[in-house]
């Protein structure tokens, strides 16, 4: 009880600290016309204000990533409210936004869909580190019409910064913080042709002890080392022809170490018999495995290949845009599955690989300044082809051969191809029409199996087909669908506008992907459906100083996937495993956001998002649970092969309620120098956490920073979690851990928030 008084003070001080600013900026702007810079952005495929697109778009431009330290993709969450971003082992990462959960364990598609210069990108591909970007356009609710893909909860476009066809420019960055954290980032643009043909190169290093989590054991500290480069080139041969390409190189290797909380459980003689095991809190930040050979908990080494080529032709009322995408991801993760672990013989080692390949082919024509009508029309091409193997080496619980193991295998690929059009009505001079429709369709092939690893497997040749999890008939998947959305906005005046929208998602079905057998009926889910209703506003107050939006929302899901961890399941042979599964349920999910951007003073900037969302299962809904008898042991029906419960009225995730960012900088001239200090502030809510049945509790963290600039440098000093505030960002695992020679270890797995971070960065400008 006393931490939520805590929370409420300083939630409410600060409050009351931000009303000063915001009384003190309309005083100021009454003495001097200052307004904020219009916003350009791409959401719809055409360049428009922000402020004229009837839907939720938030806008974050390379200076504010610059401001913010925002090196990793996982630090974008912060800045805009209602958006969750994690990456829990450096090999997968989920987003969250309005409450609508992903899971990536779930072998579905995401909720929210990454694009990369227009291009479809792969989320392993952008869960790594930013350098270098022009904007961050992180579009709400389904993605219906436009997108390459369509998506329940929304769209993340990235804009790499594009070469200046008139001068030379770049900059020069580095950051210092106290893990050891070393961030070097250089661009440079060069002009080769004035005004036609132009080169920009970039890269980053990028080293650092994350959050010094250490391995109890072995004294191993988590480490991530990461470096990359870009090539982008613009090439205008004709005044109505533009050719934009990007291409990337990325490599990282991450060294991850879990956070356990708990106590020593079990048989000490098998999973601690010297006694080296101890009670762990999760803000000690402490793992506790063996580990492999090499001495290493966690060890992920990926490389990614990302490009995009975008062609423009611009004709007398219309415009034709060709977009290309390739991108090549090659993933490694060795680890040691046996958590809580202190015993050699107990190593469970595991190597995952993510190899996968995807280009697309977009091409779409536009009609422009049309008198009552503007149109787009347009065709997607996608292929991808994955291949994602683990290779499991067993505990030895009796003798076996060295080097036995098995493999689960999971290739699969896919073609989709799709007809879009979007269209916008000018009825009057206040009232905008804009209906969009998309066809599309899904190809897939694909194979889940178990086979014997190189070194073959008790009774079985390497290579050997130990299990064919799925069967032939069910390996072919084809699927369509046709989504929309419809949107009509009224302009109240030139600066406020009014807009109400219908709008559709739809993510195709799949397989769980598991190497336990179970049932096939099991492993396969269907496609979702949904339908999201919209009411928002957007206005430009104070004579442009002070931008103010928000909006009103409902979803319903038909067949919503979802991911539900460690349930009891009945096998074929009638023994009862643990096991994964991704389902369908319906749900409903509501909420509302709102974003404000202001101009206080001349040198008085504030800028917040306030989101909240909420979401659950229908009513009635039945999905597969876990049920104990008084002993502890699993329940499940005769003649079923899970137990089921009904689900209606619990979270269909752990996303938060309410969340909140804002923040401000002030600054001070003082001869050809400028002194800031600016702030931000960031408020997650209690939410639930699925997989272990206990909520997690909310917190709040405040990042400052404090510098020195002037036109071509840029000195500073900040703390990222100023106060340090000890929370959970997610429970993470079971309870208890997975079982180690069939006995608990007594920990569960942790996600705490990163500890407070101090540091130094210096850039220059050419």
């Amino acid at each position: 009880m006393a931490s939520s008084h805590h929370h409420e003070f300083r939630l409410t001080r600060l409050a009351a600290a931000l009303a000063v600013p915001v009384a003190l900026g309309s005083y100021h702007h009454s003495a001097a016309a200052i307004e904020l810079e219009e916003v350009i952005v791409t959401a719809q495929k055409r360049s428009e204000s922000v402020m004229e697109i009837p839907s939720t778009v938030n806008v974050i431009d390379g200076e504010a990533l610059k401001d913010f330290n925002v090196f990793s993709f996982t630090d974008l969450g912060a800045l805009t409210a209602g958006l969750e971003i994690d990456s829990f082992n450096g090999r997968s990462g989920r987003i969250n936004l309005r409450g609508i959960d992903y899971n990536p364990n779930s072998a579905s598609e995401a909720t929210v869909t990454t694009y990369w210069n227009q291009a479809i990108v792969d989320s392993n591909a952008v869960f790594q580190q930013m350098f270098d970007i022009q904007r961050i356009e992180v579009l709400r609710g389904p993605q219906g019409s436009l997108a390459g893909r369509t998506s329940p909860a929304g769209a993340i476009n990235i804009y790499t910064a594009r070469p200046n066809l008139d001068e030379m420019e770049g900059e020069i960055r580095a950051t210092l913080a106290d893990n050891d954290g070393v961030n070097t980032q250089a661009a440079g643009s060069f002009v080769l042709i004035p005004g036609e043909l132009a080169v920009r190169v970039a890269g980053v290093y990028d080293e650092s002890d994350l959050d010094e989590i250490e391995n109890d054991l072995t004294g191993e500290t988590t480490h991530d080392e990461t470096s990359a480069g870009r090539v982008s080139l613009s090439w205008l041969p004709a005044d109505s022809l533009s050719i934009d390409l990007a291409v990337q190189y990325l490599e990282r290797d991450f060294d991850d170490v879990a956070v356990l909380e708990g106590a020593p459980a079990g048989d000490p003689s098998k999973q601690d018999p010297d006694g080296v095991l101890r009670e762990l809190d999760a803000f000690d930040r402490r793992g506790a495995v063996v580990g492999l050979d090499n001495g290493i908990e966690d060890n992920t080494d990926a490389e990614f290949w990302n490009s995009s080529l975008v062609l423009e032709w611009e004709l007398d009322s219309h415009t034709i845009t060709s977009v290309t995408g390739y991108q090549d991801t090659d993933s490694t993760r060795e680890y040691d599955q046996a958590i809580g672990n202190a015993n050699p013989d107990n190593v469970a080692r595991r190597i995952a690989v993510d190899d996968r390949t995807d280009w697309s082919q977009e091409l779409r024509i536009a009609s422009e300044g049309g008198e009552t009508w503007d149109y787009m029309l347009g065709a997607y091409y996608e292929n991808s082809d994955i291949h994602f193997s683990q290779q499991n080496f067993p505990i030895p619980l009796a003798p076996l051969p060295p080097g036995t193991s098995s493999v689960l295998l999971f290739p699969a690929e896919a073609d989709r191809w799709g007809l879009f059009t979007h269209n916008q009505f000018y009825l009057t001079d206040a009232w905008t029409l804009q209906v969009g429709l998309r066809y599309q369709e899904i190809d897939a092939d694909r194979d889940l199996s178990v086979v014997a690893g190189p070194d073959g497997a008790p009774g079985y040749e390497p290579g050997e087909v130990i299990v064919q999890v799925l069967s032939e008939d069910k390996q072919d998947y084809d699927d369509d669908s046709v989504t929309g959305q419809i949107t009509l906005q009224y302009a109240l005046s030139d600066e406020s506008n009014l807009y109400a929208l219908v709008a559709t998602g739809w993510r195709p079905g799949g397989v769980t992907v598991t190497p336990t057998v179970v049932p096939e009926d099991l492993l396969l889910f269907d496609s979702e459906d949904s339908t999201s209703y919209e009411l928002g506003f957007k206005s430009t107050l104070m004579e442009g100083a002070l931008r103010l939006s928000g909006s009103l929302y409902y979803q319903d899901f038909e067949d919503y996937i979802s991911r539900l961890n460690a349930l009891s399941i009945r096998g074929e042979s009638g023994q009862i495993e643990q096991s994964g599964l991704t389902v369908n349920g319906d749900a409903e999910v509501w909420g509302a956001e709102v974003d404000l951007t202001a101009l206080l003073s001349e040198n008085w900037h504030l800028a917040g998002t306030l989101s909240y969302a909420e979401g659950e299962f229908d009513n009635g809904t039945d999905l597969p649970c876990n049920e104990f008898d008084d002993d502890g042991a699993p329940v499940i029906p005769e003649g079923q092969s899970v137990a089921l419960c009904d689900v209606g009225g619990d979270a269909i995730g752990s996303s938060p309620e309410f969340t909140a960012s804002i923040n401000s900088e002030y600054s001070i001239p003082f001869g050809r120098f400028e002194g800031y200090g600016r702030i931000l502030y960031t408020y997650t809510g209690e939410r639930d956490t699925e997989t272990t049945g206990v909520d997690v509790d909310p917190y709040q963290t405040v990042n400052l920073y404090l510098g020195v600039r002037e036109e071509q440098w840029n000195v500073e000093l900040f703390a990222t979690n100023l106060f340090d505030e000890e929370a959970l960002r997610a429970g993470g695992g079971t309870e208890a851990t997975p079982l180690v020679r069939q006995e608990p270890t007594g920990y569960g797995q942790r996600f705490p928030v990163a500890g407070r971070r101090v540091g130094v960065s210096a850039s220059y400008r050419f």
